[in-house]
This record gives structure tokens, sequence and C-alpha cells, in this order.
């Protein structure tokens, strides 16, 4: 999803995966938070469809709050949403979640990943009222009665500048990591991956991930019950890991080495990216 990517504007055609795109020695802009680990669909696209995940449940409210302290701590003004492979709105905590994440927070961008089942326009009007800065919003595949559709009438012009309303097909879809068939036919094992210097994914117990494509918590980096998360980021282990993604070492690391995403790229030139599309 490449709005979910940090594409900072350099000459591509000239340098196209230049050193200096690492953060290392910066902070991660995004957070992403696996607050439950429930969807009430099963997508033939998601590794929902084919496993489950490792971690089940909640996220207690004592280990969000910690991770809200630990943001606090370093200052965070990027984003944070609330996902992994679920579906955020199914969380009992939902709500709390969002309204704590301001408070401890209140810079930060909240950025809101449904899709789209259970958010009613009286929904909508709480969650921006308690921080949530922008939706995306996916009508998946076998949906016939549609929430969120009766929600879209309902809002202003002002509300739906809020909100990006796609559907399935309009998602540039990958295999996950190697886990269901989507996505580009070609190998990408050559290219580079930038999600490890941008994004950090934390699963239901605390555990950090670098991709958020992991289902199955390959890359484990250690976890905020045990570790502030700006010292999981400075370790070696996460850094190392980041190298190798940004030196195109996919072949290095599981699930890397059978992933076929392309949208972790900066802006390279179309003959490049043509190159990794379907054929």
């Amino acid at each position: 999803m490449l709005e979910r990517m940090v594409s900072p504007k350099k000459n591509y055609e000239t340098n196209p995966f230049p050193v200096e795109y690492s953060t290392d020695g910066k902070t991660f802009y995004a957070v992403e938070i696996e607050i439950n680990s429930r969807c009430n669909r099963t997508c033939s696209y998601c590794p929902n469809s084919v496993g489950e995940r490792i971690e089940q449940g909640e996220m207690a409210p004592e280990i969000y709050q910690r991770i809200m302290q630990q943001l606090q701590d370093i200052q965070f003004k990027g984003r944070i949403s609330y996902e992994f492979f679920n579906e955020p709105m199914l969380c009992s905590h939902f709500f709390e979640y969002v309204e704590m994440t301001k408070q401890y927070i209140p810079d930060c961008t909240i950025e809101l990943y449904t899709n789209g089942t259970l958010l009613t326009y009286d929904k909508f009007q709480k969650l921006v009222s308690f921080g949530i800065d922008h939706f995306v919003v996916t009508k998946h595949e076998g949906i016939d009665q549609y929430c969120f559709d009766h929600t879209w009438k309902k809002l202003s012009d002002q509300e739906k500048s809020l909100v990006k309303y796609q559907t399935h097909e309009e998602l540039k879809k990958s295999n996950r990591g190697g886990v269901v068939k989507a996505g580009p036919e070609r190998s990408t094992v050559l290219l580079p991956c930038y999600i490890p210097e941008q994004i950090v994914t934390i699963t239901v117990a605390g555990n950090v991930l670098p991709c958020f494509e992991d289902f199955y918590q390959n890359n484990m980096m250690g976890n905020v019950g045990e570790d502030t998360l700006i010292n999981i980021w400075n370790s070696e282990k996460y850094k190392k890991f980041r190298y190798e993604l940004r030196k195109a070492l996919r072949h290095m690391n599981t699930p890397c080495k059978t992933c076929n995403r392309v949208e972790v790229l900066p802006d390279l030139p179309e003959s490049m990216m043509k190159e990794f599309t379907v054929k």
C-alpha cells in the first residue's frame, strides 16, 4: 500500500537505492499496533484464509499504555494505526485506546485501517472526536449488505475528505510474505525493501516486528514489556535486519525471501517498476 510508505524525492534515475535513505540514527515514522488478533473476514488474499495468528486475543491495557508512554518519552509525532491482520473495531478497548493515544502523543496522526463492516455514522463521528485523523476503508470480497455504504451516504464533504474509500480490486496485493497467492508473478528477491526503515509493528503480546507482512512472526526483535521500543529499534539485531533489506538481501531472511511486495520502494522510474508487474 503506497499510502503507508515514505517516498522521499530523490533522483532515482541515477541513484535508485541511495545509502542516505537509511533511518539508522533516526527513528521510525509509523507504529502499527495489533490491538486485537481477530478479523470478521477471511479474504482469499489474506493469511487469515489459510492460517491462524500465533498470538490470539486482545492487547492488555497495561501493554498499550506502556507503548504510549514509550512513544511519549521520545516525543513521537508520526503515524499510529491499529492493525496487523485484524479488524481493529472488534477490539473491546478500541475507543479507549484511540482516546489514550491522543492523550499521550497529541501530535501524532492516527490512521484507521478498517473493513468498514462496523463503521456506522455514529461511530465515525465519535472516532473523529476522539482523534482519528484519517480513515482507510476497504470493501473486501464477498460483502453484500455493507455497513459503510450507508455511512458514506451520510458523510458531509468535509467528513469524506478524511476517508480513503476503496474496494478490494483497488488494493495493491502481495503474497503476504509467501503465505497466499497474490501480487506480482516475478521474483522480487533482488529488490531492496524499506518497510523496516519506516514502520514498526507491535503484536498483541507486545512483540516488535520489523514488517507488517510477517504473519508468522519470524523476526521478533524484542518485547516492549522487556525493553523500550527505542532500545529495540537501535539494537544490533534490528540494525542488521534493516541493512540486509536495504541492500536487497531478501534471501537472508524469512519471510522476505518469498515476499513479492514491490510497494516498498522510493519513487522508482516507471521503466524499473514494470519489470516487477504481473504480465
